[in-house]
């Protein structure tokens, strides 16, 4: 009997002519989404119909300000009505777990026609937009560099990084930080270190409550910039929970699943040649429990934070969601324009896509899915 594919079906298109989409977030229901927009050069003109003007409800506090024409919106999408709303200028916006309220690095200096380096970024504090009230509170000031990718990891509390520059000028987070937003207590996680002269960075957080845990790199030696090799670490505070290996640097995000009971899912895909084979491998506490060959090939792939489905790019720019349990798969309906960013529910019931517009130049489209 053959295996029954995935169900994907289209849910929303979303784009502004000239901007670039950043952050993505789908809070836990999947009715609504936060993200960040930003215009990709200053000549660019985002152009609006009168209905989809009316479906805006701006709350940004400097409209008409064109010192800030070039910083990041971040932007609250409700999936039914089509609503949006304009929250404030910043990065990185996340929903907490009842989809009430969102936090975000708040972009405190214009950007102007500056790049996004370090220096661009100082001051930049976190902050949470209440939705039913749509007021904005400073919940983590910023007394000297800056913050950065603030995440709840459950109602009271969000875990936030402190930046610097760690290459050249080009910011990173190189300390965690979780913060009680009822106790206003901030308790330092992880701290700053410098090894081989160069800051461990800071990578994601997963999980939830008391059982999250980060991503961390640690240079294993020196070089301009990066180094050569970075140890690739999963951390809860100090304790190493899972050992990646030592290579080059490559972004864990969504290449694991981190799943109760000290289990982990992992897309074991870094090779030296190409046609090596890669694998679904599988741990409990550490250790490999099972190791499942991938029979099909890819470019780029991200793994479903439940480890249940996998979203892939294949060799002919056509994408794909495939069911890790049995290999079944679909195709999603995109154009073979370059994709910008993957990123899934929580739950693996939904995947947005952002990639190049079919036919506006300069331009991102989001689409979002579900799955079943």
């Amino acid at each position: 009997m053959l295996a029954q594919a995935p169900k994907v079906q289209s849910l929303l298109e979303w784009f502004e002519k000239g901007s670039i989409i950043q952050g993505v977030s789908i809070n836990n229901k999947g009715d609504q989404l936060v993200f960040v927009k930003r215009l990709r050069n200053g000549s660019a003109v985002p152009v609006k119909s009168t209905a989809e003007e009316k479906l805006i409800e701006n709350l940004l506090t400097t409209r008409g300000d064109t010192s800030r024409r070039l910083d990041p919106v971040v932007v609250h999408y409700d999936i039914a009505s089509r609503r949006q709303m304009l929250l404030d200028y910043g990065w990185a916006p996340r929903f907490s777990p009842n989809s009430r309220r969102v936090v975000y690095t708040h972009q405190e200096k214009p950007l102007g026609n500056a790049k996004v380096v370090a220096g661009s970024l100082r001051g930049n504090d976190i902050r949470i937009f209440d939705l039913p009230s749509k007021k904005t509170a400073v919940a983590v000031a910023a007394p000297h560099g800056f913050l950065m990718e603030p995440v709840f990891i459950d109602s009271a509390r969000i875990i936030y990084k402190t930046g610097d520059a760690v290459n050249g000028p080009y910011a990173a987070g190189i300390s965690f930080h979780r913060y009680n937003l009822v106790t206003k207590k901030t308790e330092l996680l992880r701290g700053a270190r410098i090894q081989h002269r160069l800051y461990d960075l800071m990578g994601d957080v997963y999980g939830s409550g008391d059982e999250y845990a980060f991503t961390v790199y640690s240079p294993q030696d020196s070089a301009p910039g990066l180094a050569n090799e970075y140890a690739h670490l999963l951390m809860r505070g100090n304790d190493t929970l899972h050992q990646f290996g030592i290579r080059h640097f490559s972004n864990l995000d969504f290449k694991f699943a981190l799943l109760p009971q000290n289990r982990l899912v992992y897309l074991d895909d870094n090779h030296l040649m190409t046609e090596d084979t890669s694998f679904i491998t599988y741990y409990q506490s550490g250790k490999l429990t099972a190791k499942k060959p991938v029979d099909f090939e890819f470019t780029k792939a991200w793994l479903s934070p439940d480890g249940r489905f996998l979203c892939y790019v294949n060799n002919d720019r056509e994408t794909f969601v495939v069911r890790i349990s049995d290999f079944s798969k679909a195709q999603l309906p995109l154009s073979k324009k370059e994709i910008h960013s993957v990123v899934w529910a929580s739950d693996g019931s939904q995947v947005a896509v952002v990639q190049d517009h079919d036919t506006l130049p300069e331009t991102d489209i989001l689409r979002l899915f579900t799955v079943n």
